[in-house]
């Protein structure tokens, strides 16, 4: 099944090695909704190697190139704010303080899996979250993700998959998050967690998506 791409990467043995593997990673993370086919050049390369210290650089290279990528991926998501209002951009400061810590795991979660994470990223950056912790998360991610696929390649070989087919599912879904964090009045979600606690915040904000939505 990766037999070409075994061939093919022979070209990456020498000196120049861990930066082709890096500036794959990263063209393939800077592309929105296309890094999944990364995975398989990384998991047919490491079917090749046997040294562990080859490995480990592998997967540290990889998962840097991507986080690389991953931060224009963010890029794109703050130009969005170029067009937003003082009032929306406000509400997402508000946003940025209820979501602060649960953000930082699932950015980790979603860099962590083979996921199409930007449906998460491009909002994070439309919301301007921070972007230190933003760029750490991903990395702690994708090296726990690169590592899996490094060690474990001859197990999980045969589990690739092709994602092409959903890249319409996924850009439309990454509209629908982003549309939803826009337009929620994050003040009153505040209000809610702060003086009635946390389900009263999540009913309040489901109640506000189902305005939007306008669900009866």
């Amino acid at each position: 099944m990766l037999e070409w791409l075994e061939r093919l990467l022979y070209i990456f043995d020498g000196p120049l090695g861990f930066l082709s593997i890096f500036i794959i990673s990263l063209i393939a993370n800077s592309i929105p909704f296309v890094a999944i086919p990364y995975l398989a050049i990384i998991l047919a390369y490491s079917l090749l190697l046997q040294n562990l210290t080859t490995k480990l650089l592998v997967a540290f290279s990889s998962a840097l190139g991507a986080t690389a990528g991953k931060i224009i991926i963010y890029n794109i998501g703050s130009l969005v704010r170029v067009g937003l209002s003082e009032k929306t951009l406000k509400n997402l400061e508000l946003f940025n303080k209820i979501a602060s810590k649960s953000l930082f795991l699932a950015i980790f979660l979603f860099a962590s899996l083979p996921l199409p994470d930007d449906i998460l990223y491009i909002p994070v950056g439309i919301a301007k979250y921070s972007m230190v912790k933003y760029s750490v998360a991903v990395l702690l991610g994708k090296t726990v993700l690169t590592s899996v696929i490094v060690f474990y390649s001859h197990i999980i070989k045969e589990q690739v998959v092709e994602f092409t087919y959903l890249l319409p599912a996924y850009l439309v879904l990454t509209i629908f998050v982003s549309y939803i964090i826009i337009k929620v009045d994050w003040a009153v979600v505040l209000d809610s967690l702060t003086s009635k606690g946390v389900l009263t915040a999540i009913s309040e904000l489901i109640k506000q998506i189902a305005t939007i939505f306008k669900f009866k």
